[in-house]
């Protein structure tokens, strides 16, 4: 099936995503969803996601159907697909961390042409939450399989949706522990996560309180427990990476006491290094 599908959406993607007069959206769009987790990394990736994003933002889908796929998406044989029962090197991550990067593009045409109660974008928001509890699946590159790269797509969704206006600080503050409990992990993320990561943390902080930022970045300030175990060394360095980031990024704008707090972090993360 993955053939015929590659031979069906090849040729769309080559003809600037135009739909051709035989082919049934509803039909294209059932047989996507029902591959958007393949390992073949050029039909997950290049075609499947690619034609997707193309097809949203150039109006292919009404609303209504913008809403089905949204619906689809939220539910546990995709966002949720083999969460708790697979193992964490299983292909099944592939599955959701596709099915939530096709949250943004949705959410900015709602975001343009509103079309989502207040209740549906909330509950996105509160999927995103419950899928990033959830998610233990960290890898980014996967050889011969292509990315799952699963919390730079979450990252990504999170940015979208905090953009919104029906997001408020209340379901800023609930999210950001969570994000502080995804990076402070004994699994050293290589591609660029943090900095996906940190374009949403700066979407977040523009809603919450100046007050609220400091004692959200001070949780990132880890302890370590021994200093044999070099896990704690990997949990540090994802500390650091992501402070480091947030720093780089509040060079422009008026964040200077941001700033300061976070040079005080670094500083006090580095009485942690073992070295």
């Amino acid at each position: 099936m993955e053939t015929r599908l590659i031979d069906v959406l090849q040729p769309i993607k080559n003809n600037d995503y135009v739909l051709p007069e035989n082919q049934s959206l509803q039909e294209l769009t059932t047989m996507m969803l029902q591959k958007i987790g393949s390992v073949h990394p050029f039909l997950r990736d290049d075609l499947i996601h690619s034609i997707f994003t193309n097809f949203i933002e150039r109006g292919h889908y009404s609303h209504e159907q913008l809403k089905n796929i949204l619906q689809s998406i939220l539910n546990k044989n995709y966002l949720f697909y083999r969460i708790s029962s697979s193992k964490k090197e299983e292909d099944a991550v592939f599955k959701r961390s596709f099915s939530v990067l096709l949250i943004p593009p949705i959410i900015e045409k709602h975001k343009k042409t509103p079309f989502l109660k207040e209740a549906e974008v909330l509950r996105v928001w509160d999927n995103l939450k419950k899928y990033m509890q959830q998610e233990m699946d960290h890898r980014g590159y996967v050889q011969d399989k292509g990315w799952a790269h699963a919390i730079a797509h979450a990252a990504d969704a999170i940015h979208h949706v905090a953009e919104c206006d029906e997001v408020t600080e209340t379901e800023v503050k609930e999210m950001l522990p969570i994000i502080k409990s995804q990076f402070l992990i004994d699994q050293p993320y290589l591609y660029d996560e943090e900095e996906r990561m940190v374009t949403a943390i700066m979407i977040m902080f523009k809603k919450i309180q100046p007050i609220d930022r400091v004692e959200w970045l001070e949780t990132l300030l880890y302890y370590r427990e021994s200093w044999q175990d070099p896990r704690e060394d990997i949990i540090i360095n994802n500390a650091k990476h992501l402070l480091r980031a947030l720093y780089f990024r509040m060079l422009d704008g008026e964040y200077r006491d941001l700033r300061q707090v976070l040079e005080n972090l670094l500083r006090e993360l580095r009485k942690q290094e073992a070295y």
